[in-house]
């Protein structure tokens, strides 16, 4: 049975199948307008553990989707391809504008977005805000040294300052903060895993 990456969006064909219903107000007004949700690390078997989105941070809510109950699956690589569609006056904000500027710096990675800009790519709702950092997931990495892995994120902020960018290193469902590696402020890194986070000294061989 094949995994889902975490930070892949689902496309329902229907909200009924969630779990855990009944959903609050400002969920059921999102996936009126649009079903999306967001899959989350956790154990996959009939059921998938995906989260519901909405306009502001503090509105997240967990839930779990019956395994093939959705309509499309777009990963964070995949909502990159929206961006061409993306209207005029959104791609000026500046997460959107810098987004635009690095792409060509991440050209030999195999990298996406998630957070709100892949949510508004895909949607089309304005989620992203003037504040808005850029979440970058890279996926079939080669382990970098921390010296590789800062000399890339300081390519990355060099271009609009103001916005930060998140990058994500992601295998599997494991996951940890390449800026986190990269200032080696401690002996351990911080792993996202499917059971819940860990502290490892080498993220690369998990």
């Amino acid at each position: 049975m094949a995994l889902i990456p975490p930070h892949t969006l689902i496309e329902l064909a229907d909200v009924a199948p969630l779990i855990q219903q009944p959903l609050p107000s400002w969920a059921q007004k999102v996936l009126t307008q649009a079903p999306y949700v967001i899959v989350r690390r956790g154990k996959q078997g009939t059921q998938i553990p995906v989260g519901i989105r909405g306009f502001t941070k503090n509105q997240r809510f967990a839930s779990f989707l019956p395994r093939n109950k959705w309509r499309k699956l777009i990963s964070p690589q995949q909502a990159l391809t929206y961006l061409p569609k993306l209207a005029q006056e959104r791609a000026q904000l500046p997460a959107f504008t810098k987004l635009q500027k690095i792409m060509p710096l991440l050209d030999n990675y195999d990298w996406g977005v998630s957070g709100s800009l892949q949510f508004e790519l895909v949607t089309g709702l304005p989620v992203v805000s003037l504040t808005s950092d850029i979440d970058v997931i890279l996926t079939n990495m080669r382990p970098l040294s921390h010296q590789e892995a800062r000399a890339l994120i300081e390519r990355l902020q060099a271009i609009y300052p103001a916005v930060h960018v998140d990058i994500q290193v992601v295998s599997g469902q494991n996951g940890f903060s390449l800026e986190e590696f990269a200032q080696q402020r401690a002996m351990t890194i911080l792993l996202k895993t499917a059971t819940g986070p860990k502290l490892v000294s080498d993220p690369w061989q998990f």
